[in-house]
């Protein structure tokens, strides 16, 4: 066999051994760039979250700046605190989430750099095999290909397949191309994502520093009896009728459910743990000024303390949105069957849902200051019927 036909072989087996090794090298950025777009999407989500949050919280603090005295002043922070608190925990969360998604994407994109790594080796092997391969093949010319060929047929199909192993040469070049820039994208949005994971950690820092200090407001706090019954007789028309307001709107709860089942619970749980003082009792106070609906139940530091369900039941309301300074702010009603339901009012946390089914002394709330209050409480009512009754009949201590 003369030299020319030993080249053309060699040519031809040089092509079909790296097309066959090249086969699966070329990564797939669909599903990648799919991931990317999702996690790209549940970070912005979380961004305006967060933005929204702390919009709400200038808007707060804007409110108590307008006070003109310090009295008004420490009033608006009362009415406030429990909104504080809450907007600040539900953006420590916020940044909680958004630490953890991108925790989750730099690990992604680690993996994804290690594949691609891999990627540009294997192809990069290839290549210097190619290379070497075709040194050893010798100078394959036009011109050698035209003297070794017995026909120009022949000449015709040797051109063609010289010129498809030029071209497998550019595309090893340009896949290599390709790989190392994806890389070195991938290591940059990896280096942008630990940047805004460690602001993130800043933030949350100073947003739990902010939270400490909010708590510490309220630490040693209990319900201003004075300051209520001060609030009373300086707007009592006006606070009647937003009681009135919030006693229909709890009817009108009543009166689209029905109790389910025999109530079986017995004695009722004290609704607050280690808190036994009632400062504010059922029934008439302030020298007959106000008729209480329920008794408080409160204490040197009872903000954020447990509130647990009274007895077993389901839960079929939860008011979870409020206006400061009226109203019982964020409350709970659950239902014990036997038409007897409680209710948990100023909550600062709700912990339960519309629906869920409650075993007696399950933590349900947070002690708070929602609503009309003037310092951390608990309102609790016992209602048969809906009609709300003396909570003492059905309560042990």
């Amino acid at each position: 066999m003369n030299t020319a036909k030993k080249r053309w072989i060699q040519l031809v087996a040089i092509l079909l051994c790296f097309s066959m090794l090249t086969v699966g090298q070329n990564f797939t950025m669909t599903a990648q760039a799919a991931d990317e777009d999702a996690a790209n999407a549940q970070l912005e989500e979380l961004n305006n979250k967060y933005d929204e949050l702390e919009a709400q919280l200038q808007a707060i603090q804007a409110e108590i700046d307008k006070a003109k005295t310090e009295k008004d002043k420490q009033l608006a922070i009362k009415k406030q605190i429990d909104n504080q608190i809450s907007l600040t925990r539900q953006q420590i969360s916020v940044l909680e989430s958004r630490i953890a998604l991108l925790n989750e994407t730099i690990a992604t994109q680690e993996e994804l750099m290690a594949e691609k790594q891999k990627a540009i080796d294997a192809n990069y092997e290839i290549f210097k095999k190619r290379m070497r391969a075709s040194y050893m093949a010798g100078d394959t010319t036009m011109l050698g290909l035209l003297l070794g060929a017995d026909s120009f047929s022949e000449f015709l199909t040797r051109a063609e397949i010289t010129t498809r192993i030029a071209k497998h040469d550019q595309q090893l070049i340009d896949e290599l191309n390709q790989e190392i820039a994806e890389v070195e994208e991938a290591k940059a949005q990896v280096d942008a994502d630990k940047a805004q994971v460690e602001a993130a950690k800043a933030d949350m820092a100073a947003k739990q520093t902010t939270l400490n200090g909010q708590l510490q407001d309220v630490e040693s706090q209990i319900q201003d009896l004075a300051a209520l019954e001060a609030d009373i007789q300086a707007n009592k028309a006006k606070i009647d009728k937003e009681m009135a307001q919030v006693q229909s709107e709890i009817d009108k709860i009543y009166a689209s459910l029905d109790s389910e089942g025999e109530y079986t619970g017995g004695a009722m749980l004290w609704p607050v743990p280690g808190y036994p003082n009632v400062t504010s009792d059922f029934g008439w106070r302030f020298n007959g000024t106000d008729y209480h609906t329920g008794i408080d139940i409160s204490g040197a530091s009872v903000h954020g303390k447990p509130i647990v369900a009274a007895a077993s039941g389901t839960v079929i309301h939860t008011q979870l949105t409020y206006t400061p300074g009226k109203g019982y702010g964020k409350y709970i009603i659950i239902d014990h069957g036997g038409g007897i339901s409680t209710l948990y009012g100023h909550t600062s946390e709700i912990l339960v849902s519309v629906g869920q089914k409650v075993n007696r002394g399950d933590t349900i709330a947070l002690v708070g200051t929602t609503g009309w209050s003037t310092g951390p409480h608990l309102h609790f009512e016992v209602r048969v019927d809906g009609k709300y009754v003396n909570p003492w009949g059905y309560l042990s201590r």
